[in-house]
């Protein structure tokens, strides 16, 4: 792959996303048909979300493993140059931020990302082959999450106890 079109692939999904793994539906449409696999976005989800810092750096791990060194650079700058461009021209549009109709947009963008994550989510389970214990984990988790019944390190304890003991 170019460098520049992959450089500019992260850009779009840096800036287009609210933030997170917002991006990685863009992603996904984008490199798995032509440069990158399903197993290779799910070792750069586990490495983004091993590494210290925000979850969007899984960007960079992506990219190394699309096109190397070069291509992790490429998306560090996209996902750096995103940002810097937003913050400014948040200072020349404050009054707007402030607006029912900007909070409104804001919020449909931010459930238009969640149910593209939650697609997105589920294709690359259904892909990489999760076990039928780990789908009941994930729906127990999200069950006692929205709950709030359990604190989210005993969530965390429960998933590494299921872990150990289901697999193979």
């Amino acid at each position: 792959m170019d460098q520049i079109a992959l450089f500019l692939e992260f850009l779009r999904a840096s800036a287009l996303s609210v933030g997170g793994l917002a991006s990685l539906p863009l992603l996904r449409s984008t490199l798995v048909p032509a440069y990158a696999t399903d197993a290779q976005i799910v070792q750069s989800l586990a490495i983004g979300r091993l590494s210290p810092g925000p979850n969007g750096l899984y960007l960079v791990s992506l990219g190394y493993l699309v096109a190397g060194w070069p291509g992790a650079i490429s998306a560090l700058l996209a996902a750096c140059l995103a940002p810097l461009v937003v913050l400014p021209a948040t200072t020349l549009g404050r009054r707007w931020l402030l607006s029912g109709w900007f909070a409104g947009t804001v919020r449909g963008v931010a459930l238009a990302s969640a149910g593209l994550l939650a697609g997105t989510g589920i294709i690359i389970m259904i892909v990489s082959g999760t076990a039928p214990w780990q789908l009941i984990l994930a729906a127990a988790a999200t069950i006692l999450t929205i709950r709030g019944t359990l604190h989210p390190a005993v969530l965390v304890g429960i998933g590494a106890a299921a872990g150990l003991v289901f697999a193979r």
